[in-house]
């Protein structure tokens, strides 16, 4: 294939990844592996845009495009492997299923980046599996507080399905979750380590 060929397909081709790289990282259906898609698709976005460009250029132009993009390329990957390197890791302790009609179900998940870490408890929303498992938080727990002591899902209503999160006596938190991005509205999180 011509250079001349290759440039509108290199062109295209790099415009998709680079709409792709711009959706994983805006994660409009709050994915679990969005972080994964932002860095390889980045990465790729980089690397192809920098082919595109040193196709068009010649010389010494072209060495220092080519050292460009593959500088950006790898402060990229480092970058991402840092943000995923921090994810905190997860347990799930117990899980309420869907109710009848719906796609979400809720879990309760154990958390700590590193094993100094405190142990941080999280409601969460999820929804589907695989790769394009979704995941929201619904009630996020404060460092080394006190786990929730129920969470089910309520009475749905127009605006979504109904998440009730209770942390202790007198403590009940409600939220609602759209059940096709996972958009939860309000995310709470209490003042106090007894889960208040």
């Amino acid at each position: 294939m011509t250079t001349r060929r290759t440039r509108p397909v290199l062109a295209a081709v790099a415009l998709v990844v680079l709409a792709l790289a711009a959706f994983a990282l805006a994660d409009p259906f709050h994915l679990r592996l969005a972080a994964w898609y932002a860095g390889v698709l980045g990465t790729l976005a980089v690397v192809l845009v920098t082919l595109w460009i040193v196709l068009w250029v010649r010389g010494l132009v072209r060495v220092l495009v080519g050292g460009a993009g593959l500088l950006v390329a790898l402060v990229w990957v480092a970058f991402s492997w840092l943000a995923i390197s921090f994810l905190p890791g997860e347990a799930v302790l117990r899980e309420v299923p869907a109710p009848p009609g719906s796609r979400v179900r809720l879990v309760l998940v154990q958390s700590g980046t590193l094993a100094a870490d405190p142990i941080v408890y999280s409601v969460r929303v999820r929804a589907g599996s695989g790769p394009f498992e979704q995941d929201s938080p619904v009630w996020l727990g404060l460092s080394e507080g006190a786990a929730p002591t129920t969470f089910r899902f309520g009475v749905p209503t127009a605006a979504g399905t109904v998440v009730e999160v209770v942390a202790g006596a007198g403590c009940g938190y409600r939220s609602t979750v759209d059940e096709v991005t996972l958009s939860v509205d309000p995310v709470h999180s209490p003042l106090r380590l007894d889960g208040c």
